[in-house]
């Protein structure tokens, strides 16, 4: 199934090279949870991390579903 990964602020140096943007569309196996997704960037999973899933905060144990987006900045970033 595909979900989007959006990471923004400092984070969005974590994409792949190639990416635009900020944004990166994924193939994930069903069951995938929100911490799995993010962690293939190296996103860290820790209190220096919000990562929300459709615009909520979730626990990163949440399987994530078709068409989903995923979202992580360091708590630190300004804006």
């Amino acid at each position: 199934m595909k979900i989007t990964v959006k990471l923004l602020a400092n984070y969005k140096d974590l994409l792949p090279p190639g990416s635009v943007g900020n944004t990166i569309e994924i193939e994930v196996p069903r069951g995938t949870t929100v911490a799995e997704a993010v962690s293939r960037f190296e996103v860290p999973l820790d209190d220096s991390s919000v990562i929300v899933l459709n615009g909520l905060t979730v626990d990163l144990n949440t399987p994530v579903s078709e068409g989903d987006t995923v979202a992580a900045f360091s708590a630190i970033a300004g804006g």
